[in-house]
């Protein structure tokens, strides 16, 4: 299956202006065309866990852009990605073209996570974890992101998200039930177990948290 649940789409005119320095100013409208998971690992934004606070990651890296004088502005929407803390300090200032319109050379570098084709080169298992299907990708998976490493950690958070969505699909129908009902109450026996595995994700994440 896919990385992302979901692939990311950058709107073409963002609400804020592009230039300038001040990136953090396009934030809401990421958190929105990244549907509030990671551009790069899928992770979901509203877990609290240390490692996923979400950050603005410059595709082409800023350090780069600085360096070379670029005209990509530090605001240009169409090079940001909304990214986890963990995926975005590893990509950090990376770039092995060192040509910012060349986003990959020799099996090194990345794909835009906005492009279908990013899917192409990476992919996830049935229990989460995420592995690759070319070279570029085993490149960003182990050098950039360094998924590998990081294994145990991006599959308690892939199955943790699944839990979520569950609940949260089964609170809905819930809400549209009369409370008390056989069907209320079928729905509300559906969520026990899924809470319980919901606090036992959460304690694991808060163990490999401690322990960093």
């Amino acid at each position: 299956m896919t990385v992302r649940i979901k692939t990311p789409k950058r709107r073409k005119k963002p609400d804020e202006s592009e230039k300038g320095e001040n990136h953090s100013k396009h934030r809401p409208n990421l958190i929105e065309d990244f549907h509030n998971h990671c551009g790069y690992c899928g992770a979901y934004d509203g877990f609290g866990y240390t490692k996923t606070y979400f950050e603005i990651d410059h595709f082409v890296p800023k350090e780069f852009l600085k360096k070379t004088n670029s005209k990509i502005g530090f605001c240009k929407y169409d090079n940001l990605v909304y990214s986890c803390r963990s995926c975005n300090n590893s990509k950090s200032s990376l770039w092995p073209s060192e040509d910012e319109n060349i986003h990959h050379k020799n099996d090194e570098g990345f794909i835009d996570p906005c492009s279908e084709e990013f899917d192409t080169h990476l992919y996830r298992t049935s229990d989460g974890a995420i592995l690759w299907n070319t070279d570029l990708g085993k490149w960003m998976a182990t050098e950039a992101f360094k998924f590998d490493e990081r294994e145990k950690e991006i599959k308690i958070l892939w199955n943790y998200n699944q839990i979520r969505i569950q609940i949260e699909s089964l609170i809905d129908l819930l809400n549209n039930e009369v409370e008390g009902s056989e069907e209320y109450n079928l729905i509300y026996e559906k969520l026990s177990p899924l809470n319980l595995k919901h606090f036992i994700f959460q304690k694991q994440l808060n163990e490999i948290d401690n322990n960093d």
